[in-house]
């Protein structure tokens, strides 16, 4: 939750708020979180605790990995519960970040969150009016941040109802849900954190990996996700086995890993592996972007950014882009600056370019920091 100018209108349940002070100290996360949840089950201010709760399970904190696409039913109950009480500025600034940045399973509309900032603003919320005037510098100059329509040429297969996610139903976090997912994740946080650091020795890297194996038969689906990884090959801890990769990111996607889907397609593109299928590898990296994975996104806008003989396929690419930029990936941004620039909107450019930093892209090594896309999700 932003931080507010202390609007007279906004009104915050008192467990809600302290949850939210303790989940940002960093000190006390688990307490903060049973508070979070007890105001969405019981609180005054529902909205605004689905929301909370759809904020954290996006963007993650230390023990919850970042989950957009688990996300998305938590904003879809924050907005039923605005939609049916009186809205504060805090509750239209947050319904037009919902349609702003495409938080749930409605697509983004740029007009939409202008129907909910606009009227906060005018009671005095100045990061909505911020963010109105942002949209309305993007429309003048055409920027594409809205669902791009998966065509044929990318073997795309909607769903009857032509969406990501059809999970519409109000969720709520249980204390046992919140207690399973700290305590699932704690060894593979302590191992990530071995692995990550430059000074940790072989044999404290080794013992880090027998951790992540650890939390796999624990049943995280994050240290499935990273076991597969590491069982690819490219470290000197576990030795390549493409087989066993294969077989732990089948496990992670039976629980509903969208990053295994895009690393286990990949490697379904690699012509040099036993078990090699290009089609089958497009399929899984088109229902990992249906879920909302970031590199599948900027993977599809590549595929269209190479058929320049027609300027749609642009259009499209740029698209794809958006979609990986929102999701955290720093590079999409990049590249969506490059198009700017090859268009002469050098402006926008720069602006995109800023955004990729600000994910994580280092544009003088050409290196984005995995820390800013989730990559164990």
């Amino acid at each position: 939750m932003e931080e507010n100018q202390k609007l007279n209108d906004v009104t915050i349940d008192i467990d809600l708020k302290e949850g939210v002070d303790l989940v940002q100290e960093g000190k006390k996360i688990e307490a903060g979180l049973r508070l979070i949840n007890k105001s969405a089950r019981t609180g005054t201010t529902k909205g605004k605790s689905y929301f909370e709760v759809g904020r954290i399970i996006r963007e993650g904190i230390p023990g919850l990995d970042a989950n957009p696409e688990e996300a998305r039913k938590y904003f879809d109950a924050a907005m039923e519960h605005f939609e049916h009480s009186a809205q504060d500025s805090l509750d239209q600034r947050e319904m037009g970040d919902y349609y702003n940045y495409g938080l749930g399973t409605k697509p983004v509309d740029k007009n939409k969150a202008l129907s909910y900032y606009d009227p906060s603003a005018e009671k005095g919320d100045e990061i909505s009016a911020q963010r109105a005037v942002e949209i309305r510098a993007q429309l003048a100059k055409g920027t594409a941040t809205t669902n791009p329509v998966l065509t044929p040429e990318t073997e795309a297969v909607e769903n009857a109802e032509g969406t990501i996610v059809n999970e519409n139903a109000p969720v709520e976090i249980t204390d046992e849900d919140v207690k399973k997912v700290v305590d699932e994740d704690q060894l593979l946080i302590k191992a990530i954190r071995v692995l990550n650091n430059s000074e940790s020795t072989k044999q404290e890297k080794e013992d880090a990996v027998e951790l992540v194996k650890a939390a796999t038969e624990e049943g995280s689906m994050r240290a499935t996700v990273l076991t597969a990884y590491l069982f690819e090959g490219d470290n000197e801890l576990v030795p390549e086995d493409v087989n066993k990769a294969k077989e732990f990111y089948e496990k992670a996607i039976e629980k509903g890993s969208s990053t295994a889907m895009y690393r286990l397609g990949i490697l379904y593109t690699d012509e040099e592996v036993p078990f090699a299928n290009v089609k089958k590898g497009r399929e899984l990296i088109l229902q990992a972007a249906h879920a909302g994975n970031a590199w599948a996104l900027a993977y599809l806008g590549d595929c269209f950014r190479v058929k320049v003989d027609d300027k749609r396929n642009l259009e499209v690419a740029y698209r794809y882009y958006a979609l990986a930029g929102e999701r955290g990936l720093g590079l999409a941004y990049h590249f969506m600056a490059e198009i700017d620039a090859s268009r002469q909107q050098l402006d926008l450019a720069q602006d995109h370019e800023r955004l990729a930093i600000e994910f994580g892209y280092d544009p003088e090594l050409g290196y984005q920091d995995p820390a800013f896309y989730g990559l164990s999700i």
